[in-house]
């Protein structure tokens, strides 16, 4: 699908002090190792689904999930999400239709001097041709920074544009140059508090932070296939 845009970044969209909110609520959260192919769904017990793999070649970093109603997040801050999705959605032209919220995720990457790179998240999609037992998919994905961004380095938010690269090639010129197609958000979207939203079939990466530490939280919204 060939999209009029493909991110959108709101700068500065959530204050100092509701991202220490945001903080505040992640400490009373335990750490787990991030997996890929995991379903983020929960058990009767409140716990977080652990089907999914580790693959340090894939992925490298740790999470903390907020599942159950002591890590509830304030409610002003689930209400200034959707205020960033329904905003991003009407400036970007997607007209998707969304029911609800999966459980939200607070992500840390942190160079490791001791392993071969710093922690990342190599190129992927955050929703596949499947659905949910609910007939759910993930339509919407969202990223928002919660630290200065002279507190990490490396640590890029970075999508793919390939079209343009696509729509060049001839019967004589085949070649596709992908490094063409990669796009970095600007600094002005990593500053703390910033939003990062894009349709969750858009392909991305979080590339290696190389010194300090980068935290996010990680937000899906889900809908009903576009089918």
């Amino acid at each position: 699908m060939i999209l009029e845009n493909y991110l959108w970044t709101g700068q500065g969209f959530f204050s100092e002090n509701e991202i220490t909110q945001i903080h505040a609520c992640a400490d009373r959260l335990d750490y787990h190792i991030q997996m890929v192919g995991q379903s983020n769904s929960i058990d009767p017990d409140g716990k977080v689904d652990t089907d999914g793999t580790v693959n340090e070649e894939l992925r490298q970093g740790q999470v903390k999930w907020f599942v159950n109603e002591e890590s509830t997040m304030p409610q002003p801050i689930i209400d200034k999400l959707y205020n960033a999705l329904e905003l991003s959605m009407a400036e970007s032209n997607w007209n998707f239709k969304i029911d609800y919220n999966e459980n939200i995720q607070y992500t840390v990457y942190e160079a490791q001097p001791e392993k071969r790179t710093g922690d990342f998240y190599t190129w992927h999609t955050d929703s596949g041709p499947l659905v949910y037992d609910n007939g759910m998919m993930r339509k919407m994905s969202m990223t928002i920074q919660l630290s200065d961004p002279d507190e990490y380095e490396g640590g890029h938010f970075q999508w793919l544009e390939p079209y343009e690269q696509f729509n060049r090639l001839t019967k004589n010129d085949t070649v596709i140059d992908m490094d063409s197609s990669i796009r970095t958000i600007p600094f002005s979207a990593k500053q703390k508090g910033s939003v990062v939203a894009f349709p969750s079939f858009v392909y991305h990466q979080v590339t290696p932070v190389t010194k300090g530490t980068r935290k996010s939280l990680v937000v899906w919204f889900c809908g009903k296939p576009y089918v």
